[in-house]
C-alpha cells in the first residue's frame, strides 16, 4: 500500500469559515472521517439566507472572526487545527489569510489573497501574468477609473461588483447611461454577504458559451472534478442561469477550458482544495471571468457520485486528509452519465395559491432530486437573478437526449405552476 505523503494530519482538527449554503457540506463530511471541525464565522458579513444554513452540532466550537487574524490563528492552533478551508465567498479570504498565518501544510501560496477574492486584483494579476482576461475598467467607491486594459472599449459591457458571487448587481448594458445607472446602483448598494461595494468591474461582453470548471488542488496540482455548461437567458438585462450540463471532460474542446483553468489557478497561487471557476469561450479562446477557492452554490454531492462516481465536497475533504488518493485519480474525473442542473424561473412576485404539484416532475425518467422550497403562502420573488429562482432540480441518466426531452417537460410545468399558484405583488 502506498505510503501517504502527509499521514498523520487527519488526526488534527480543520477549521471551516462560514460553513453555510453549500459549505454546510464540510462539517459532516469531515466529521464522517473522524475528524474535529471548528467553525469561524466571519462576522464581517451578513448574508441570512445562507447563515440559516448552519448546521452547528457538526462543530467541536464555534469562533467569530472580527479582523484580529493573529488572536484567531491563536485560538484555533489552541484547538489543534491544521487546516483551514472556507465554506463559502465570505470566508474564502479569512481562510487563506488564517491558513497562512498558521504555516499549515495546505495553505495556498501567500501574498494571493487579494487576487483571489477580488475580481479587480484578480484580472490584472493574470494580465501580468500573460493568461488573457476580458477587456475591462475597475472603478474605486468614488467611481473613478483606477486600471483599465489596454485596446478600444467594447460597445456592450457587463458591470458587477467587484467582490461578490453569482449573478449579484450583474448588469449587461449597451450604452453609457445604462452603464452610469449600473455603477451608480451598484456603489450605493451592498453585495449579497453583506459589505459595502466598494468598486465596480466595467467588463466587455463576452459572446460564446460559459463554463463552471469545479476543481480540486493538491500540493499545486490540479484536478477537474466537474465541467458544467451554463445557459442563461436575459431577464431585463440581467443574466439569468437557465440550466447546467454536466460536460465530458475528455472533449478537446473541454479539456481547452480545463488547461486554461488549470494555469489560472497556478498564478493565483492556489495549491489546495477547491476551487470554482466560470470560463466563457469565446472566438479568441477560453476568457476567465473569475475564480473562487470555496464550492459552487446549489452542489448536490450525490449527483456527482451517480454521474461521475465521485463528488466535489469528498474530493475537497480527501485532498487534505488523503491527498495522494486525490492525486491518484489524476487531472479528470470521467462522465458515467449524463447530469444536468434546471434552475427554476418565476414570471412574477406574489405569494403561493396552493402547494406546487410536484407530481410531474417525481415522474421523470431522469429525476434525481429537487430543492423547491416552497409550499402555500410562501412569498415568490419574480426570478432577476441567482438568488431570486424559486428553486431547481437535478436530472441524471444514461441517455442524454431523455434529459432534453424531460427538460422540455419541465419548462412547459413550470409555465402551468407559477401561473395558478402566485397572485400579483
Amino acid at each position: 500500500m502506498k505510503q501517504m505523503r502527509y499521514q498523520g494530519y487527519n488526526q488534527r482538527a480543520v477549521a471551516v469559515v462560514d460553513a453555510f449554503s453549500t459549505g454546510h457540506l464540510l462539517g459532516p463530511a469531515f466529521r464522517a472521517r473522524g475528524v474535529p471541525v471548528v467553525h469561524v464565522r466571519n462576522r464581517n458579513t451578513a448574508l441570512e439566507s445562507q447563515i440559516r444554513t448552519f448546521h452547528g452540532p457538526d462543530f467541536q466550537a464555534e469562533l467569530d472572526f472580527t479582523d484580529d487574524i493573529a488572536d484567531t490563528a491563536a485560538r484555533l492552533a489552541s484547538l489543534g487545527v491544521v487546516h483551514v478551508v472556507a465554506g463559502i465567498e465570505s470566508g474564502s479570504d479569512v481562510a487563506d489569510l488564517l491558513a497562512t498565518h498558521l504555516a499549515t501544510p495546505t495553505a495556498n501560496a501567500s501574498g494571493f489573497a487579494d487576487a483571489r477574492r477580488d475580481k479587480r486584483v484578480m484580472h490584472q494579476f493574470l494580465d501580468r501574468a500573460g493568461i488573457a482576461v476580458p477587456w475591462q475598467r475597475h472603478l474605486d467607491a468614488r467611481g473613478d477609473t483606477v486600471w483599465q486594459s489596454t485596446g478600444a472599449e467594447p460597445e456592450t459591457v457587463v458591470v458587477k461588483p467587484a467582490a461578490s458571487a453569482g449573478t449579484d448587481s450583474v448588469v449587461v448594458c449597451r450604452s453609457h447611461s445604462e452603464q452610469d445607472d449600473a455603477v451608480n446602483g451598484i456603489l450605493r448598494s451592498t453585495n449579497v454577504y453583506g459589505r459595502q461595494n466598494a468598486g465596480v468591474v466595467v467588463q466587455e461582453y463576452l459572446p460564446g458559451t460559459e463554463y463552471m470548471v469545479n476543481t480540486v488542488s493538491v500540493d499545486g496540482a490540479h484536478a477537474a472534478v466537474e465541467v458544467w455548461r451554463s445557459d442563461k437567458k436575459l431577464l431585463d438585462a440581467s443574466p439569468v442561469y437557465d440550466r447546467q450540463v454536466l460536460e465530458d471532460p475528455t472533449e478537446p474542446g473541454i479539456a481547452a477550458v480545463i488547461a486554461y483553468v488549470f494555469s489560472a489557478l497556478t498564478a493565483l497561487g492556489v495549491r489546495w482544495g477547491s476551487g470554482h471557476s466560470e470560463v466563457i469561450v469565446t472566438p479568441r479562446g477560453p476568457l476567465l471571468l473569475e475564480t473562487a477557492t470555496r464550492l459552487p452554490g446549489g452542489a448536490d454531492p450525490s449527483l456527482g457520485l451517480k454521474a461521475l462516481g465521485t463528488s466535489h465536497v469528498d474530493e475537497v475533504v480527501e485532498s487534505y486528509l488523503a491527498p495522494d488518493a486525490v492525486a491518484d485519480r489524476g487531472p479528470v474525473r470521467p462522465l458515467r452519465r449524463f447530469a444536468m442542473g434546471v434552475s427554476l424561473v418565476s414570471p412574477c412576485s406574489g405569494r403561493m395559491a396552493r402547494d406546487l404539484d410536484l407530481r410531474p416532475l417525481l415522474a421523470l425518467a431522469s429525476f434525481h432530486g429537487a430543492r423547491i422550497p416552497l409550499k402555500a403562502g410562501s412569498r415568490v420573488s419574480r426570478t432577476v437573478d441567482l438568488f431570486t429562482k424559486p428553486g431547481g432540480l437535478y436530472l441524471c441518466h444514461e441517455d442524454g437526449d431523455q434529459l432534453t426531452r424531460d427538460y422540455e417537460t419541465v419548462r412547459e410545468w413550470e409555465s402551468v405552476e407559477f401561473a395558478r399558484v402566485t397572485e400579483g405583488a
